[in-house]
């Protein structure tokens, strides 16, 4: 459960960049999790992440990956656009039980845009919202905090605050 957590917000954030990269160039890139400035709830975050965000047009393609204290990987990614109300199809790999561990059992993903420097997003699995998420970028596009909240697969409360740092 611990693993899901921590990978559960990597995906709530990546999801509400999408918007944030439209709007303002500056947050796509590569970004680093700030593990000692992450909440996670229950448990604890990655060993590491990283988060690649890029822009295409309205739409934006973002893959993660995250290694964990015993080394173990995980990765996922999706290309979504924003505000168009759409389900987006994740997909990734690493362990067997990737989705779970990662996402909470989400498979798709669908972002809207919440104010000129924040995004939300919502985590689905058969169509049901697992996780919600709302993302706020930095005035000066250096750091991005996420805070999300939802069940892990196997409906346990999750509630994370990531912190990212522009790479």
């Amino acid at each position: 459960m611990r693993r899901l957590v921590a990978i559960s917000i990597p995906v709530v954030f990546s999801v509400v960049c999408a918007g944030l990269l439209a709007e303002n160039s500056s947050v796509s890139g590569r970004w680093k999790l700030n593990v000692a400035k992450s909440k996670f709830t229950p448990g604890s975050g990655p060993k590491n992440a990283t988060l690649t965000i890029e822009v295409q047009g309205v739409s934006m393609k973002t893959s993660y990956e995250e290694s964990e204290a015993d080394d173990s990987r995980g990765a996922y990614e999706y290309t979504a656009t924003y505000d168009d109300g759409k389900d987006y199809p994740i997909s990734g790999s690493g362990r067997s039980s990737w989705r779970d561990d990662l996402l909470g059992g989400a498979e798709t993903i669908t972002i809207r845009r919440s104010g000129s420097n924040s995004f939300g997003a919502q985590f689905k699995k058969s169509g049901q919202v697992v996780m919600t998420s709302r993302t706020v970028a930095s005035k000066d596009g250096k750091v991005l905090t996420m805070t999300a909240n939802g069940a892990d697969a196997k409906g346990q409360p999750v509630t994370l605050v990531t912190v990212w740092d522009k790479q």
